[in-house]
């Protein structure tokens, strides 16, 4: 495990007790309908949002992540990763309900923390890419990075056939067109999102810092299909072709809210790890 450099915050004490959100058993709810026309496909960017409930400048990236998202609408898919045990591990003592809770998705977090040397916070990673030859950028370098490839033209077209839920399941159907021929091996990762988790927060801009009922968006929970996902495109596929990738009564792991969910798929190069189409799905429009 590769060492990880520490952001320092002062944590007052506190006297305030926080009762954590019950698991909420859904009805059955079905969603139908398919992506846009093969003509209206552009390039999306992920950017995932590397963070932790104990780091006191998180708050201000995930504002400039929600910023970006006003800027670029559906364009743009944010994933917020826990991840660094010393800023996303609950804090004890255990069980006194504050900033105890456990966000980290696993192993998938620790896994994107160790491949991609997640050493600081908060974090982001924009389609796996380099901008200005570093991978690991700070949040004011997110939208320079966003914007040297949002709205491109893309050989992949990617959407959700069909998506229901309920009973502590959801059961999809993901299709991927390619729209011209495509070199390299591809994998296709189906990830789970949760918004609107009401948690503790540390936040350097509030005062006190410890924020009881922080709104943490775009959670990452699990994925449906394995931490690096499926192959996609082996070796390499040609203009037409449409691949179908189904998931039935895959456990929402760790859900508060299931209405508050959200499925994203991707679709990355094995080779250089660039995500080069990305697709949100949210449970409730």
């Amino acid at each position: 495990m590769r060492a990880k450099r520490s952001l320092l915050y002062v944590l007052i004490p506190l006297a305030v007790g926080f009762a954590a959100c019950d698991k909420v058993t859904m009805p059955y709810e079905p969603v139908q309908g398919g992506g846009p026309g093969p003509e209206g496909v552009v390039r999306k960017v992920l950017l995932e949002d590397c963070t932790g409930h104990r780091c006191n400048n998180c708050p201000a990236a995930a504002a400039q992540a929600q910023l970006l998202q006003s800027i670029h609408g559906e364009n743009l898919v944010v994933v917020a990763v826990h991840c660094i045990d010393g800023f996303a591990a609950p804090l004890a003592p255990i069980g006194d309900n504050v900033l105890d809770s456990d966000h980290r998705a696993v192993p998938e977090g620790a896994a994107i923390e160790d491949h991609f040397d997640i050493t600081f916070l908060p974090a982001g990673l924009v389609n796996r890419v380099a901008y200005n030859n570093i991978l690991q950028l700070s949040d004011g370098d997110w939208g320079a990075a966003v914007g040297t490839m949002i709205g491109q033209p893309t050989p992949f077209h990617l959407w959700f056939d069909t998506l229901s839920y309920g009973g502590g399941t959801v059961s999809t159907v993901v299709k991927l067109a390619l729209l011209s021929p495509v070199t390299g091996d591809h994998n296709l990762v189906v990830a789970l999102t949760e918004d609107h988790v009401i948690d503790w927060q540390i936040n350097v801009d509030s005062v006190p810092p410890e924020m009881p009922n922080y709104d943490h968006r775009h959670m990452l929970r699990r994925n449906l299909n394995g931490t690096w996902g499926v192959p996609a495109v082996v070796g390499s596929a040609q203009t037409g072709d449409t691949l179908t990738f189904p998931y039935s009564g895959v456990a929402l792991t760790n859900v508060l809210n299931a209405d508050n969910c959200a499925l994203v798929a991707y679709v990355y190069n094995t080779t250089t790890d660039e995500v080069m189409q990305v697709e949100e799905r949210k449970f409730q429009p």
